[in-house]
This record gives C-alpha cells, structure tokens and sequence, in this order.
C-alpha cells in the first residue's frame, strides 16, 4: 500500500497522479493520521511541508519518499518517449530562473511541450497527471522544474538532463538540521545530473573536485540592457540561463551565433515575475517598490544591492533560523529607516543597531506601510522597498497572501 501523507499541493498531484494511473493509495495528514495503516504501509510518500521532527520521520524514516524519488520509479510506467528534465535550485533567485527558462525555451522550441513546474507552481505529479489525461505522452517534452531543497533531500536516482544551482545561504532550518544538510540537498541537484550543470562562479567554491571536473563555471557579465530586469543578481541569472539554453541548443543542432541571436530577442519580451522588485506606485515623490516574496536574508541582500540610494525598508517575518548578521554594511549604505515587524525584527534590530540605522517596530503590515511613507518624505529617500527577507507565517496565510495584502494596502494610499 502506498500512502500518501499531506493534502496540500503536492499531496494532491501524488493522489491524482496514483489515481490516473490506477494504482492503490491512501492520502492522510495529521488530522486522520493512522498508525496502524502507516505501520502497514510499503512506501509513505511525504509531502515537503511536513518537517523532519515531525512523528512520521520519527517512527517511518525507513519507508518514507520524497516525490522526485518516488516517481524515478513510476516513469517507466507513464510511457513518456521524449524527455529533458531541466532542474533550478538555489536560496535565491531559483523562481526567476526557472520562469525566464522556461519562457525562453518555449519560444525557442515550439514544436515541444515546455512545462514549468515543481516548487514554482504545479508540482511535478500534478503536471505528469495531466499529461496522461491529454494523452500527450507521445509529444516531446521539456520539464523546467523549479527545486526547493525539501524536494532535493534523500533523492537517490531521479536524473536530470541539465541543472542550474545558482547559490546557497543559510536557510529553511527550522526544517534541515543545519546548514550543512541544507546545503548538501541543493548539490544533490547537480549529482543527479546526467548531461551538464552550471554554476555561477561566485557559487563554484561550494563544488568538491568531482562536481568542478563536470560543471560549467559561469561568469557573471551577462548585459541587462536589452531586458526589463532589474539588479546585480539578475546578471547572474541570466547569464546562468543564458549558458543552459545555448547548451540544449548545440545539442539539438543550432547554429551557435544563431541560438545566440535568438536567445537575446526572446529575453528582451520577458516580464520579471511579479512582487519582486516591482515599481507599484509612486505616491508624492516617494517610489513604492514590492519585493514581498522575498523570504530570506541573501534575497534580502540582492533587493537592496539593486538600488544606487538609500531607501526606507519593511522587513521582517517568520523566523526560520535565518542569519542576517552579514547584513549591516549594506544596511549603512542602503538603508535610511527600517520599519520592522514578525518574529524576525529582534535579529534585524541588531543589524540595525550596528548599522546605526533609525527603525521602528510596529504591530501590523498596515502600519508598516504607512509609517514607510510617512519617513520617506520626512527624510527625504525617493524609495519605500518592501523586501521582508523572511517567511510568511508568523502573520499570514501564506506569501502570496503577504503581497496581496501589501498591494492592497498601497492602493488604499
């Protein structure tokens, strides 16, 4: 019996998925949690939500799956004939990568099925569920999976065709049990790499001798001219992109200098992704900037690297076991006043202080907001970023919910 434990998205795509296909399952969570079934159980598919204290690692680590393992050994069975697996991991930037992928091999090859899928939105289950239900297993596909390290952890024999691992900080340890687990889960990426990974090169010291003897360093001189991006971390995504894409091409038979050209005339039509570093709203001078899915201290890092002057910034949320102690010289040089909230602010106090950088703490994202503004024009700053820099959790559904909220506050402005 195959139990499938968490409801949330990825718990469904697994159920749909084993549904489509006709094979036995049970779906459960901690509501109809059943130890007698769980006991009896030959394979317990986890969901990425769950963490590693949680009862069920405790006392079923043994029979437990990750949803990439599990379907190394459905594949078979799907019947797909043509395939390329293209993972994207890293603490941050992986969402715009994995879009900009996406986007660019879909119009470069529109005679395949590129399909973007995994931590970015549809989870991969869910995505091959709905290809056996269009009958589609005959066309060429492109798989562009967006990788969280939940989804990498304990992988053993899934491949990828090509990978990108853009960077890795210090995150998601209220999950791993230290950095260096984590760590270890976004190189797995690249060792269950079959053709090629790239790897920019201020990321390539993380590669032991194997992995650099196999990768394509990257460097990071990628021109944003052209494009509607913004930021120093976004050359770097781009010229990661950039490499992959005229990879697949030579292997597919292009013209270097005309994957080349093309490539450049499909980036130039890309939107970045929403809430990240979007210009909102410009209220009396003051330039409001929405960067609200950023959930960690390096992300946090790479928004505020993007503006020449100082700004006004709201920051703070659920803390993860995050370090943002890194961050004070980019505060001196960045930061005009911090408006702080969640769980969080006690670190980033301290990031103030040594930074000597006024702040104040409020109750509400409401408040926030508005207290922003209020000292962008007292002081002077042209910029209001919400740039957060930590996870949602403390005081909101979820980080969509975050920036839906922040939009809405905006509007009301």
């Amino acid at each position: 019996m195959i139990i499938v434990f968490g409801k949330g998205k990825v718990g469904n795509g697994v159920g749909h998925l084993l549904s489509v296909m006709n094979i036995q399952h049970s779906i459960m969570d901690d509501q109809d949690l059943d130890d007698a079934i769980l006991a009896d159980a030959d394979v317990i598919l986890v969901s990425p939500g769950v963490k590693q204290s949680h009862h069920i690692y405790q006392s079923y680590s043994h029979k437990i799956q990750s949803e990439l393992q599990f379907l190394s050994g459905l594949l078979p069975s799907i019947g797909l004939k043509n395939t390329t697996w293209i993972g994207i991991t890293a603490t941050n930037g992986k969402s715009t990568t994995t879009w900009v992928t996406y986007h660019v091999l879909k119009e470069m090859f529109p005679q395949k099925n590129v399909r973007i899928t995994g931590n970015f939105d549809i989870p991969v289950s869910e995505t091959l569920a709905q290809i056996i239900e269009q009958k589609k297993q005959d066309e060429d596909h492109i798989f562009v999976v967006e990788c969280s390290s939940f989804m990498l952890y304990g992988l053993r024999d899934f491949v990828f065709d090509y990978s990108i691992l853009l960077n890795v900080a210090r995150d998601h340890l209220d999950w791993h049990k230290d950095f260096d687990e984590y760590q270890e889960s976004k190189l797995t990426l690249l060792r269950r790499t079959r053709d090629a990974f790239f790897v920019p090169a201020s990321s390539w010291s993380l590669l032991d001798e194997l992995l650099s003897n196999r990768g394509t360093k990257v460097e990071e001189s990628f021109d944003l001219s052209p494009t509607k991006f913004l930021g120093a971390h976004n050359k770097i995504n781009l010229a990661t992109v950039q490499e992959l894409v005229l990879c697949y091409c030579k292997a597919c038979g292009w013209d270097p200098q005309v994957a080349q050209t093309r490539f450049i005339e499909v980036i130039s039509g890309i939107h970045p992704l929403p809430h990240r570093l979007g210009l909102i709203r410009e209220i009396d001078g003051v330039k409001i900037y929405d960067d609200g899915i950023c959930t960690s201290s390096h992300s946090l890092s790479a928004a505020l690297s993007s503006f020449d002057q100082k700004c006004v910034l709201i920051a703070g949320g659920y803390d993860k076991g995050d370090d943002y102690s890194g961050l004070s010289e980019l505060f001196i040089s960045k930061v005009g006043y911090a408006v702080l909230m969640g769980q969080t602010a006690e670190k980033l106090i301290k990031v103030c202080w040594q930074a000597q950088v006024p702040y104040i703490v409020v109750p509400s994202l409401q408040k926030a907001v508005e207290t922003a503004v209020e000292q962008a024009k007292k002081l002077a700053l042209s910029h209001v970023i919400f740039s957060p820099g930590a996870a949602s959790f403390d005081m909101f559904k979820n980080v969509y919910d975050r920036v839906d909220q922040f939009e809405k506050i905006v509007a009301t402005l």
